[in-house]
């Protein structure tokens, strides 16, 4: 039986809230997990009754990026490193798409794929916890899940590179004065200052909202298609490199 990693929460105001459920490893994902998130999330869709969806992480963190733990003991080839990022994508295509607003409710650690994760909803609300990090040069391979898009998009190309080339940490006011964080709130008041914004949205018009965001995301999207074909092209063969498997190991042996 398939672990769930996933779960949502309705509320009668028209407010999902999914959750990342993987405290223990900080609500790392993998291909697993993403199958589950894409399934709700396009069920979400679907629910008329539903009007805004918030995403966040269990427990103190939001994502720390891929699980480079998961599968060890096997060896991964281009094909199937492949099939599993096209999971990854396919959440951030569905994010995108969808003509529901997305928020995204940091703490913690949104790192690699999880900032990627992050920067793909439409609103993003951080705790003064969050730490923001595009590392995935560090682990050896290229930005992935829309980040080479998305992030030269809010803060510009030469910070976008900045963050790429040294994967240094952004904590969360760092991350609203460059842009791409809306809000910033004192941990204990997070939840609360999400919640109301959702609701606040929930009791808008919903067919301009979803007709903005439709039209909005129309050329991020066709951008966004060509940028995930080229990682899905990119990523899988910096996944065999030397650089990338000595990282993993180190990881294994709790060196990293």
């Amino acid at each position: 039986m398939m672990e769930h990693t996933v779960y949502v929460e309705k509320q009668d105001s028209g407010i999902a809230t999914l959750v990342l459920n993987k405290p223990q490893r900080r609500n790392a994902i993998d291909p697993g997990m993403m199958e589950q998130l894409a399934g709700i999330l396009e069920s979400l869709d679907q629910d008329e009754a539903v009007k805004v969806i918030i995403l966040k992480g269990e427990g103190e963190h939001f994502c720390s990026g891929g699980d480079l733990k998961a599968g060890a003991g096997t060896t991964p080839t281009i094909e199937n490193s492949r099939a599993s990022l096209k999971k990854y994508c396919r959440v951030v295509q569905i994010i995108q798409q969808m003509e529901k607003p997305v928020i995204a409710m940091v703490r913690g650690y949104a790192v690699g794929g999880g900032m990627s994760l992050a920067l793909a909803c439409d609103l993003l609300m951080a705790s003064e916890s969050a730490k923001f990090s595009s590392n995935f040069l560090k682990v050896g391979i290229v930005p992935e899940m829309g980040a080479l898009l998305f992030l030269p998009q809010t803060i510009g190309l030469y910070r976008a590179k900045e963050l790429w080339f040294t994967g240094r940490v952004v904590e969360a006011r760092e991350a609203w004065q460059m842009g791409f964080v809306n809000h910033v709130f004192p941990d204990a008041e997070i939840e609360e200052a999400t919640m109301s914004l959702a609701q606040g949205l929930a009791g808008m018009p919903s067919l301009p909202m979803k007709i903005t965001k439709r039209i909005t995301n129309s050329t991020i999207n066709q951008l966004l298609n060509a940028v995930m074909e080229a990682e899905l092209q990119s990523s899988p063969f910096c996944a065999q490199t030397e650089e990338h498997k000595a990282y993993k190991a180190a990881l294994r042996n709790n060196k990293k």
